[in-house]
């Protein structure tokens, strides 16, 4: 990466507002020591030490990782595939290496808006995808460093090595898709999309063999696979659960209109049969269906219609938000009946 151009662009974001502004704050408060350059009386600001992840993980930890993080409003756009160049799968010495490239991003000088000279990046590329799993380095859940003018709502992954003759392959190869599938699809992106550092740099990252007609496939057949596992999930909760409730469900005609509808918005049956209503002179037909409400054990926050739950993991944002319009507009200018349509013909209890 051209580090210099890559830093002044990310930086900007983030004091700009787009990044944790609270954290940054607090982060330049302590960061303002200053010192003389070595090569001539410059005042240089040394920024306070990176803050990395520096955890590393297999490709299902990292899936289950991606699944489970909130990100920062607004989302990412787009997401950048990169390679090391160095250090290579030879040269890699997992968190020694990992704790390396921190230095070496500390120690890169920059000039602020005010032509101010500092030394020690803020941010850097989110994953290195090494021979011994995948590496977290800078917070996924906001923007880091990686390509110039392009760091604002992006995310960057590193292979680790030389991919301009030959290309990666292993594990190097299936965790970098992996990454690149969870996140496009956790996010909404379009594979499609996936961008390489050469798109907007005159370098060949991230390696001259590596092209978009031969990884983004593997991408698109991740996600592919990805989506149908989650999808036979989801249809095992919810056959389950209507087999739990079965004897309180009523049969419907799959062809009707509440019916079809009901399913549309992921409700687990009928529990009444249809109803002929009188509202304002005009005449209605009323069914009730099962909802389901979903919680993780111990965190008794986090609760979601079964319809979310899907939909969350699917990665599918505002699957029910014909749900919501409905629920906003109940009642909404309604006037109840003179009378009932049906006699009662019950008990009140």
């Amino acid at each position: 990466m051209d580090v210099l151009k890559a830093f002044l662009s990310g930086f900007a974001g983030r004091v700009g507002g787009k990044q944790k502004a609270d954290d940054e704050t607090s982060r330049r408060s302590e960061a303002l020591v200053t010192r003389r350059d070595d090569s001539g009386g410059e005042d240089v600001i040394k920024e306070a030490p990176m803050e990395i992840d520096g955890r590393v993980m297999t490709e299902k930890e990292f899936v289950r990782h991606v699944e489970a993080l909130d990100f920062a409003q607004p989302l990412p756009t787009r997401v950048f595939l990169h390679h090391t160049w160095r250090p290579t799968p030879d040269t890699w010495h997992g968190h020694e290496t990992i704790m390396a490239m921190k230095a070496y991003y500390e120690r890169q000088q920059w000039r602020d808006s005010e032509g101010r000279l500092h030394e020690g990046w803020t941010a850097g590329p989110h994953i290195f995808v090494a021979p011994d799993g995948i590496w977290l380095f800078s917070d996924l859940t906001y923007d880091g460093v990686g390509v110039y003018g392009h760091n604002y709502r992006t995310r960057h992954i590193e292979m680790v090595g030389n991919y301009d003759e030959d290309m990666p392959g292993g594990t190097i190869l299936s965790d970098s898709v992996a990454v690149m599938g969870i996140l496009c699809e956790r996010l909404g992106l379009d594979a499609r999309d996936l961008g390489f550092h050469r798109d907007f740099s005159n370098k060949s990252c991230p390696g001259w063999a590596v092209t978009k007609d031969w990884i983004i496939p593997q991408v698109e057949r991740w996600i592919d696979a990805y989506r149908r596992d989650h999808e036979s999930d989801d249809t095992l909760l919810r056959q389950a659960l209507q087999r739990m409730i079965a004897e309180q469900l009523v049969s419907t005609n799959p062809r009707a209109a509440l019916a079809q509808e009901a399913s549309a918005r992921g409700l687990l049956g009928a529990l009444t049969r249809e109803v002929p209503m009188e509202i304002d002179d005009r005449g209605y037909v009323v069914q009730l269906f099962a909802e389901a409400l979903i919680v993780p054990v111990n965190e008794w926050d986090r609760v979601e219609s079964l319809r979310e739950y899907e939909a969350r993991r699917k990665g599918t944002p505002d699957a029910d938000e014909g749900t919501r319009g409905m629920e906003a507009a109940s009642h909404s200018g309604l006037v109840a009946p003179p009378s009932d349509p049906f006699d009662f013909d019950g008990r009140i209890r």
